[in-house]
């Protein structure tokens, strides 16, 4: 249970790190930018934009805490 949380709040850390604007979501512009600061791979906004839309549980068009778990988790496997 500790890992899960320790690993939790790495999630949060970054997610609170690449959430410019602080409204509690990740644009794809935004993702772009996580992706490439934690990874050696690039994303294209083409390739942030369908990850959005496949992972947006609301529909708004950005990436919650909760989907951008499931991103980070996804992007593991």
């Amino acid at each position: 249970i500790w890992f899960v949380m320790e690993k939790g709040s790495q999630y949060e850390r970054v997610f609170k790190r690449f959430d410019e604007n602080g409204d509690g979501k990740i644009s794809p512009a935004e993702l772009r930018q996580c992706v490439e600061a934690i990874s050696d791979e690039k994303l294209s906004q083409k390739d942030a934009e369908a990850a959005v839309r496949t992972l947006d549980l609301d529909g708004d068009g950005l990436l919650g805490f909760d989907d951008f778990v499931k991103f980070v988790e996804g992007v593991k496997e």
